[in-house]
């Protein structure tokens, strides 16, 4: 098994499953014996959903998860709400790790739900796939639910995956056929009215979870659109369907994902820029809301 599937199923699923087992075995001796499980286990269970990668498995689990915890821990108070409140000698001894933990995970938590937000101007732009619905696996204004942040022109960058109707990215966990990948060869298309101001095609497909570092784009686009630069990037090699200094529409088809590039699996990598030109590595990045949302890492958009 592969590493990067190992800690996924570890912290996604395992751990979720031992909070949840824990309400209930050993059976807590006092109260605030579990009071401190409960604390514990919210604060994880807030973590893992907000910075998970929920489309490796399902996104309804972001949910199902804490709804069940929620559940589960007030079946298990029934088996405690007679017993005393304290019982312990010694409350650092009995619950001082169980309390650090759980502010461990409650200031990550925090200081992921600190990339919900921006300060800077955004560029309000079209979502750039027609009907389906997609997932943001990296959004954000924060390296811990987007890792584009520490690029200055990729700041708030946003990569895109579609989802099935179980909600996941792909048939499988890591399938090694392109085509598993719901976005895999989805059309794009154009999230604003501007000018085609660079083009790149004939970069090969990179099979599943190897990646091309020497064209780190593979086949994109750059849109110039009012004083921003749009790039999106990932392209299938002979998809794209603009040349460059082509006037283009909002909506209009621009080529189909693939899996070139800097890309280890199908997706659709898009950053906005101010302050640059054909160089996508320069300039300044600025958010992007679509229809005034700002996006970040699991959010999901339903395109009827």
């Amino acid at each position: 098994m592969e590493m990067p599937v190992l800690i996924l199923l570890t912290t996604q699923i395992l751990l979720p499953a031992f909070f949840l087992v824990w309400l209930w075995l050993p059976r807590p001796a006092d109260r605030l014996g579990w009071t401190m499980r409960v604390f514990y286990g919210a604060c994880y269970l807030a973590f893992v959903s907000v910075i998970g990668r929920w489309d490796f498995l399902s996104s309804t689990l972001a949910i199902a998860l804490p709804v069940a915890f929620i559940a589960c821990a007030a079946l298990s108070f029934l088996r405690v709400h007679n017993r005393p409140w304290n019982t312990s000698t010694s409350l650092f001894r009995t619950h001082g790790f169980t309390a650090a933990m759980a502010v461990f995970f409650l200031a990550l938590t925090a200081r992921a739900l600190s990339g919900y937000g921006y300060q800077e101007t955004a560029v309000n732009l079209a979502f750039p796939f027609g009907p389906g619905t997609y997932y943001i696996g990296q959004g954000g204004s924060t390296t811990s639910i987007n890792h584009h942040h520490t690029d200055q022109s990729q700041r708030f960058a946003l990569d895109i995956v579609a989802l099935n109707a179980f909600g996941a990215r792909a048939s499988g966990l890591m399938p090694k056929n392109l085509a598993d990948y719901v976005v895999y060869d989805r059309e794009v298309k154009s999230p604003c009215t501007g000018v085609a101001i660079s083009t790149h095609d004939g970069v090969e497909n990179n099979r599943i979870s190897q990646t091309n570092t020497e064209e780190p784009a593979g086949n994109y686009i750059i849109l110039a659109c009012g004083t921003a630069r749009i790039m999106l990037a990932h392209f299938e090699k002979g998809s794209i369907a603009v040349t460059g200094g082509e006037i283009v529409t909002q909506g209009q088809s621009l080529g189909r994902v693939g899996n070139s590039g800097n890309s280890s699996e199908p997706h659709l990598h898009m950053h906005a820029y101010v302050g640059g030109t054909i160089d996508y590595n320069a300039g300044e990045g600025v958010p992007m809301t679509f229809d005034d949302r700002f996006l970040v890492r699991g959010s999901t958009v339903t395109i009827p």
